[in-house]
């Protein structure tokens, strides 16, 4: 369960990431939510670095924001999750 800390750091976190017109594919969103929850951040980042080939893109952004904002694995799973939502502005 989400803390009050969380869902306003969420809403932070949400704000930074901002609009940016991005579509993820459903798999490479599910994936990388799998496996934040089973290997928290660091499992993450190494999935999303896979993805591309480089350590550096917008899923690891959008992981880089959650880290920054406090968000533990579910909620930062959470942002995940909707990520497709939240950058196209209708979250």
């Amino acid at each position: 369960m989400l803390t009050d800390i969380e869902l306003n750091s969420m809403g932070e976190a949400i704000k930074e990431i901002g609009q940016d017109k991005t579509c993820f594919v459903p798999f490479a969103l599910e994936d990388t939510r799998k496996a934040l929850l089973e290997k928290d951040y660091e499992g993450a980042e190494d999935y999303a670095g896979h993805l591309t080939g480089t350590e550096y893109n917008e899923l690891s952004r959008v992981l880089i924001i959650c880290k920054k904002h406090n968000l533990g694995s579910e909620a930062a799973a959470k942002m995940i999750e909707n990520l497709n939502r939240i950058e196209s502005g209708r979250w």
